[in-house]
């Protein structure tokens, strides 16, 4: 029996996330060890990314069947908007970084000339709630940042986490992914998967 599409992007993906995971920044996250400017500065570069990916995203979810696993809560940008205005920040204040970048570009590439990629994209930052959660714990009592005051971001979904991302791969294996389209999915988490570890790399 053949894996299952989300099988594939979880174990064909399995080295990057842990190497993005591994990274310097990243660790400090999770220790609850970097300074308020450098959460915001992290929050001001996802903003580049999550809205280089949406928006492609939301005119492909209103279109194509093969979006269908998408749904509005999954569309982060708002939150970190909501999370940059509660820490008294400006989001246009965050010049990208050399990799921020550099991803932003690939995700406006594969808009243009491979739009199913985008989900591989996506997948990634959408299961990254999962452990997200964690940081959060750890993290915002550490810079005395309150819930409701700048977490959105990192705990969009509270305890209703683990159903939505049940759902969210239920949704997933309902499309019927070809093994060429699996393949492009996965092609794109890897890369979504290196490119944060090189945004993490930028901000250490």
């Amino acid at each position: 029996m053949s894996a299952t599409i989300m099988e594939r992007l979880r174990e064909e993906t399995r080295d990057l996330h842990a190497s993005a995971e591994g990274k310097a920044f990243q660790r400090r996250m999770l220790g609850g060890e970097l300074s308020r400017e450098e959460y915001v500065e992290w929050l001001g570069q996802m903003l580049h990314v999550h809205r280089a990916l949406e928006t492609p995203l939301r005119e492909r979810w209103a279109s194509d069947p093969a979006f269908a696993a998408l749904r509005e809560e999954q569309f982060q940008e708002p939150y970190l908007l909501a999370d940059l205005a509660a820490l008294d920040d400006d989001p246009a204040g965050h010049a990208p970084l050399a990799a921020t970048t550099a991803l932003v570009a690939d995700i406006e590439r594969a808009a243009r000339e491979t739009p199913l990629a985008l989900l591989g994209y996506h997948y990634v930052l959408e299961g990254s709630n999962n452990g997200n959660r964690f940081i959060a714990r750890r993290l915002l009592p550490a810079l005395g940042i309150a819930h409701g005051q700048g977490d959105r971001y990192l705990d969009p979904y509270g305890e209703a986490q683990p159903t939505l991302w049940a759902r969210f791969k239920q949704d997933m294996e309902a499309v019927g992914f070809a093994s060429a389209q699996a393949d492009l999915l996965v092609a794109a988490a890897r890369r979504m998967f290196a490119g944060i570890g090189e945004i993490s790399d930028g901000l250490a």
